[in-house]
């Protein structure tokens, strides 16, 4: 039978991945892992903000053609626009709580290595 994880995550349950090192710790939070882990958290939260904001970007600038050209009223546009604001604002919330999350796991990697985890 494995091992489990010694590891306690930042919500202050153990972590349930089996242990893998000789540590007693997952991939996931063996602090040899630490960098990849880093570069890989950072890749993925920024590609699916940056599609998100790309289409966003293409969806406004069809909407301004629209708008010039006649074809969408005022209003409606203004409430799409309205819209998008809101997007905008859900996607930096999204990648604020994803660096957050990034950070208390380095600040507990960080406590494990000095011994201050508790």
């Amino acid at each position: 039978m494995r091992r489990q994880c010694r590891a306690v995550k930042p919500n202050g349950e153990r972590c349930t991945l089996p242990a893998t090192g000789q540590h007693g710790l997952c991939w996931a939070h063996a602090p040899e892992n630490a960098e990849k882990r880093r570069r890989t958290a950072a890749r993925g939260g920024r590609g699916k903000a940056n599609r998100e904001v790309v289409r966003i970007k293409e969806e406004l600038r069809a909407l301004k053609d629209d708008l010039l050209r006649g074809s969408v009223d005022r209003n409606d546009a203004a409430v799409v626009v309205q819209v998008y604001r809101v997007l905008k604002d859900l996607i930096e919330l999204e990648r604020r709580v994803k660096e957050t999350d990034q950070l208390a796991i380095e600040i507990e990697e960080l406590k494990r290595e000095y011994g201050t985890a508790g």
